[in-house]
């Protein structure tokens, strides 16, 4: 007899649900837990080749895709959102409640079926990835929760109220996506000739600053840049929620995660805590996710004693704007000197600040470096980064021109970038 596609799908689903009770059942457990999540999907692939190579099978090899992640969603509180998330395109998923949905595919925004019918439904979804995370939670009493998933995405979660509808946004970071330098180039985030220069300003030890505003890929961009430091420096990274996984690539690496308090308001740890610690763990260099309080103090003293190709990320809208930014962070901190010390110091400490930018033209979201510069003093009160290299963006076509020679740069760059490369040649494949 010939089993159709749809036949073997519910065949596969059946002889899966009935193996899953029987295992919540030795184990004494009313549901999965995230951690099953593997063994789940592995059984599910066997079942799908077995009856893909089943005599008298329909089963096109095409469908076997479509009907694994369908089976894992309908067996797991994935639902629907298995198959979007199977899609190794998908950059991002918004999910609006019950009333719309919408995926970031190949940067450009997709109205697809929200995946579930029930804001309890999307509840259960939260929970099930809350339990793996030691001690997150979403409800009424902590209403919002960010998660990092296994694959190493992060979720946002919020409950209506505060949020109207709810709220579940998914942002992917998958580590093999971007492997190195050249990915970005062919993904037009920044052009040829800026590869030998990002490559030597890391293996110089120059102290960068990667700016953007949200989603505008600083995170993928410092992950690439993580991976050019050299394997015989030990590195600790310091996350409020890890992305960077670069302890998995870089064999003297320790990663430092912050956690938010528990439901009786203790064992907060902060990142200015987590740089505390990191100094005390005999570092090369310290790469920080993201600065965003009063650890920018931290960072900077960290800079300058010690730790130079230190690394950051920073919310800014362009570059003028990053270091007093960086600036007003730090006056946060309740240890910090007056406020033309602390500017005196960023100056002297931050070396490059690299600006990322999103373009929207053309209903695409493309992301692009669009900025390079080096920290030029202090004007006014003010530091003043001086471009190296900016982009041009006209009707949806970037370029990228050199703005200055990599000569001009304060002879401490100089020297740094000397012992690794020649810069006066860096560069040199921009138009001026």
């Amino acid at each position: 007899m010939v089993v159709s596609a749809e036949q073997a799908e519910l065949r596969i689903r059946a002889r899966v649900e009935q193996e899953l009770a029987e295992r919540l059942e030795r184990r004494q457990s009313a549901r999965l837990r995230l951690g099953d999540q593997d063994w789940v999907y592995r059984m599910i692939g066997a079942l799908v080749s077995e009856e893909h190579t089943r005599p008298g099978s329909d089963l096109d090899l095409a469908d076997c895709p479509l009907i694994w992640r369908r089976v894992f969603g309908a067996v797991t509180p994935l639902g629907p959102l298995a198959e979007y998330l199977g899609e190794p395109e998908v950059e991002e998923v918004r999910i609006n409640g019950t009333r719309s949905c919408f995926l970031i595919r190949d940067s450009r925004r997709l109205e697809v079926p929200p995946p579930f019918a029930s804001e309890a439904e999307l509840i259960e979804l939260v929970q099930w990835y809350a339990d793996g995370a030691g001690g997150a939670r979403l409800d009424r009493a902590s209403p919002t929760v960010t998660l990092t998933l296994p694959d190493g995405s992060r979720l946002h979660a919020a409950l209506s109220p505060p949020a109207s509808p709810m709220s579940v946004t998914i942002r992917r970071h998958p580590p093999a996506r971007f492997q190195e330098l050249q990915d970005l180039v062919r993904a037009g985030f920044l052009p040829e000739p800026a590869t030998e220069f990002l490559e030597a300003a890391v293996r110089a030890r120059l102290n960068m600053l990667v700016a953007g505003g949200t989603g505008a890929g600083k995170t993928t961009f410092m992950r690439t840049l993580g991976r050019l430091i050299p394997e015989h420096e030990r590195v600790v990274t310091i996350e409020d929620h890890a992305e960077l996984h670069l302890w998995r690539e870089l064999k003297d690496c320790i990663a430092l995660e912050g956690r938010s308090a528990n439901i009786e308001g203790r064992g907060a740890i902060s990142i200015q805590m987590l740089v505390h610690e990191a100094l005390r763990m005999s570092p090369d260099r310290i790469v920080i996710g993201e600065v965003r309080g009063a650890e920018a103090l931290d960072l900077l003293d960290a800079m300058n004693t010690g730790h130079p190709g230190s690394i950051s990320t920073i919310h800014s809208d362009s570059p003028r704007d990053t270091l007093p930014r960086l600036v007003r962070l730090a006056l946060r901190n309740p240890q910090a000197p007056p406020a033309d010390a602390v500017t005196a110091e960023v100056a002297r400490s931050v070396e490059l600040v690299m600006q990322a930018s999103v373009d929207l033209s053309g209903g695409r979201r493309q992301r692009y470096l669009s900025s390079i510069g080096w920290v030029a003093g202090t004007e006014a009160g003010r530091p003043v980064v001086q471009e190296l290299m900016a982009a041009e963006v006209r009707e949806g076509t970037r370029s990228w021109r050199r703005l200055a020679s990599c000569t001009l740069m304060p002879r401490s760059m100089l020297d740094k970038l000397s012992l690794v490369s020649a810069p006066e040649r860096l560069l040199d494949g921009l138009d001026g």
